[in-house]
Order: structure tokens, then C-alpha cells, then sequence
């Protein structure tokens, strides 16, 4: 297979390259794994920077090519923003989908039996009342209750 991307999207390629490695590889670590084909991929596509005059992009560290300062700051600024999205959504859902299961009715069983799973619409209701409440409190009001 032969790509010949411009340069706008040799870049792009290059941040969804970094931002999935970051990913991936934290997964990796958590599992006590590594792949090597994933760094050989990522440093491969590093060194291809020369050839999109993107020098600025690189930098060579202990005889391997690496993202520059420059570059990681970019993808570390986009990654910090997803992270500070994802951790909202998640609290917002873990906490909806808690109180829907501290409530359910018979008749929600049966639909999330009859649905593969799927919550019925009345779960959406408790993101929305959450998404609200951290919109304009943040995490101020959350509180651990002992009973």
C-alpha cells in the first residue's frame, strides 16, 4: 500500500498516530504488556517528517527518533482536553446509571432484558440532571456520605 498524504494530513496522521500510541500504550502498561511493532510504527512515521518539511515535528534522543518538545506539546494539550471531557462524561454516567439501577422498575427490567442491555430513555434523564449540576458546580457539591 503506497498513501501520499499532503502535508496538512501527514501531520494529522501523525497526531492520531501519537494520541492512539499514548492511548493504546497506557492500556499496554496497565496489562503489564508491550509492543514493539506499535513503537517501530510510531518511530517510522516520525521519520518521515523530513520528507513533509517537518523537521520542527522530531528530534533524535538515545539513537531513536522521537516527537519534539513542540509536538508533544500539541498532542499532550489535546489529550489533557479529551481526558478532562471523558472524566465528566463518565462521572456523569456512572452516577445516572447508579441511581437508574437504585430505581428501576419492573418494567424497565423488561426492556433492558428485551434490548440486549440497552437503558430505556428515563437514564438519559438522570446524565442530563447530572451533566447540570457539574456544568455549574463542578465537583464542589460531591459528596462521600457514610450511612
Amino acid at each position: 500500500m503506497k498513501i501520499e498524504p499532503t502535508k496538512e494530513q501527514y501531520k494529522e496522521l501523525l497526531l492520531l498516530v501519537l494520541l492512539g500510541s499514548w492511548v493504546r500504550g497506557g492500556v499496554a502498561d496497565m496489562r503489564g504488556e508491550y509492543s514493539k511493532e506499535m513503537d517501530e510504527l510510531e518511530e517510522y512515521l516520525l521519520g518521515e517528517a523530513k520528507n513533509f518539511d517537518l523537521d520542527d515535528l522530531v528530534e533524535h534522543f538515545e539513537g531513536h527518533i522521537v516527537p519534539s518538545d513542540k509536538l508533544s506539546k500539541e498532542y499532550e494539550e489535546i489529550m489533557e482536553e479529551y481526558n478532562d471531557d471523558e472524566f465528566w462524561i463518565q462521572l456523569s454516567r456512572r452516577l445516572g446509571q447508579r441511581d437508574f439501577e437504585r430505581t428501576i422498575s419492573e418494567e424497565e427490567e423488561r426492556h433492558m432484558k428485551d434490548n440486549n442491555g440497552w437503558f430505556p430513555e428515563r437514564v438519559h434523564e438522570l446524565y442530563k440532571e447530572y451533566d447540570k449540576e457539574f456544568e455549574k458546580h463542578g465537583i464542589d457539591r460531591l459528596e462521600i456520605k457514610e450511612n
